[in-house]
Order: structure tokens, then C-alpha cells, then sequence
């Protein structure tokens, strides 16, 4: 990673991207819409491989646009980790939508204590357009990315994550080998090392939720590679056994949930069962083959 310099800017934002360029023009007006002036951050957007890249001359000018050859989000972010000068490393996903106070929120909370702390930021999962939510659409909102939730726990998503740069220069970069699950374990990682996570509910993006089975189903089987094929032994045991319970957990945090009305939860229910026995399938299926999604 960089060493930190006189020149530096107090935050560098930190994109993977990969083939989902279309997304780009939302992801960049929610970034040029930030709060935080553009001369105390900057962002760099790392193309992991997509079939078609635009110039670098048609992004704006706060944009920096890398190259990461080796596939996964988080050889992404590291290549990204080499380049950046920022005090405070930010993470955010291609498809969020940063609100517009994201930065300013993030940095006040960083200088309340400068010491290395992480901070997760707010993730609401909504629809991006008015037509009526579909199925998976509701589902999503309902249950996708309770960050709130992951904060408890110790670790969060990427799709909000504040990291100090004396985070990085203590525990080293994220897992590269990793498709999935390399944001929680570095989290774990940190929090070993006494290195706190802090969550920022204010601080917030917005995720759009996934629009239909193949993207939830997507996103199911690259999460399972990471949890079955990753990380040691003890964990991937603990969550061979945990695929073949009944998901009470999930039924009841469905139940629970205030992002949707009464009768949409029983939709909740419905492809939170299809998804259990979906993963049921896929955890067989990496047993025996071990090929992981990417995407």
C-alpha cells in the first residue's frame, strides 16, 4: 500500500467494477453530487476484466480508472490500496448510490476518532425506479444486506466501508483469493487485532434490490463458494452444517422486518424457502466439484 504523504487527500473512494458499466452514470451523479468538496477525496474505479471498458478521457475528472486482470472484487480493491493517498479508504459497490452527504458523514465520524476504527456506513436496499416490486424485488428489500445487523456481529459489506489507512499498514490487504465473504473476514481480522468497528447509520447508500431469481441466485451461490471453499477449516465446517438447517434466523428476521408491508412478508417467506433448498443444492454441488461463482 501506499505510503501516506504530504500531498495526500483525506479520503480515497474505492470501486471495483465488472462488465456493469451501464451503471456507471448513477454511481458517478451520486459521487459528483457529494457534500464533501472534490479536493479532499478521491476515487478510483478498478475494471476487473469487463468486456468493454470506456475511455478513461469520458469519465469525470475526479475519477481514476485502474485495471485489475485477476478476477474478484477484492484483488480490485487491493490493486486500488497500491495507488490511493487517502487517510480514510471508503469502499462502495458499482451499483450503490451513495447519498449525498455520504463522504462528510463518514470523514466527521472518522475525526470524532482518528485512532484505526472502521466504520460501517448505512445500506438501504430499495427500488430504483416506481413500477411495482416484484417478488424478488420485495424479498430484497426486505432482507438484503442488513448491515445494521452485520455491524453487531463484527464485520459488514463493502457496499459501505470506512477503512483507515493504519488498518491496512497493520493487517495487510483484503483476501484476493476470495469471491465472497472477503469484507467479513477482514472485519474478523481487524477486530482480532483490537481494531474496532463503528456503525453509521447516516452515513448511507442505497442498493438497489436485485430484480430477478437469476440475480439472487447469483449472489446465493457466489456468498456459499465463499463460505464453503474459503477461510479455514472450523468455519467451513460451521457453515456446511448451518446450510442444512431450517433457516429460522431468516424467517424470523423476515417476519420482524418494517421494510414491508404484512402480506408482502408471506412473499418473503415463500423465496426464503426456495432460496434454503437452492443452497441445499449448490453447497452438494460445491462438495463435489468445489467450482465457485464469480459473480
Amino acid at each position: 500500500m501506499a505510503e501516506a504523504d504530504q500531498t495526500g487527500v483525506p479520503i480515497s473512494v474505492i470501486i471495483p467494477m465488472y462488465q456493469h458499466w451501464e451503471l456507471a452514470p448513477t454511481l458517478l451523479a451520486a459521487l459528483e453530487a457529494q457534500t464533501l468538496p472534490k479536493d479532499r477525496w478521491e476515487c478510483f474505479i478498478v475494471d476487473n476484466g469487463s468486456d468493454r471498458v470506456p475511455d478513461p478521457a469520458t469519465l469525470p475528472d475526479f475519477v481514476t480508472l485502474l485495471e485489475c486482470p485477476r478476477p474478484g472484487s477484492y484483488a480490485a480493491r487491493n490493486v486500488a490500496l497500491e495507488q490511493a493517498r487517502g487517510e480514510l479508504l471508503v469502499f462502495t459497490d458499482a451499483d450503490c448510490r451513495p447519498r449525498p452527504d455520504w463522504l462528510e458523514r463518514l470523514w466527521a465520524r472518522h475525526q470524532e476518532s482518528p485512532g484505526a476504527r472502521l466504520i460501517a456506513g448505512g445500506v438501504r436496499v430499495c427500488k430504483f425506479d416506481s413500477a411495482p416490486p416484484n417478488a424478488v424485488e420485495i424479498y430484497d428489500t426486505a432482507m438484503g444486506i442488513p448491515q445494521a445487523r452485520y455491524a453487531r456481529r463484527g464485520y459488514a459489506a463493502t457496499a459501505n466501508l470506512a477503512v483507515p489507512r493504519s488498518a491496512f499498514e497493520r493487517l495487510g490487504p483484503f483476501d484476493a483469493a476470495r469471491f465472497s465473504g472477503g469484507d467479513a473476514e477482514f472485519c474478523q481480522r481487524a477486530g482480532a487485532a483490537g481494531i474496532p468497528l463503528f456503525y453509521e447509520a447516516a452515513a448511507a447508500v442505497d442498493h438497489p434490490a436485485r430484480r430477478d431469481w437469476p440475480e439472487l441466485t447469483t449472489k446465493l451461490k457466489r456468498v456459499k463458494g465463499g463460505q464453503i471453499r474459503s477461510g479455514p477449516w472450523k468455519r467451513r465446517l460451521k457453515f456446511l452444517i448451518k446450510t442444512f438447517v431450517p433457516p429460522v434466523w431468516a424467517f424470523w428476521y423476515a417476519v420482524r422486518s418494517d421494510k414491508v408491508s404484512p402480506r408482502e412478508k408471506l412473499t418473503v417467506l415463500r423465496v426464503q424457502t426456495a432460496l434454503w433448498f437452492l443452497e441445499m443444492a449448490e453447497t452438494l454441488r460445491l462438495l463435489f466439484n468445489g467450482r465457485m461463482e464469480r459473480r
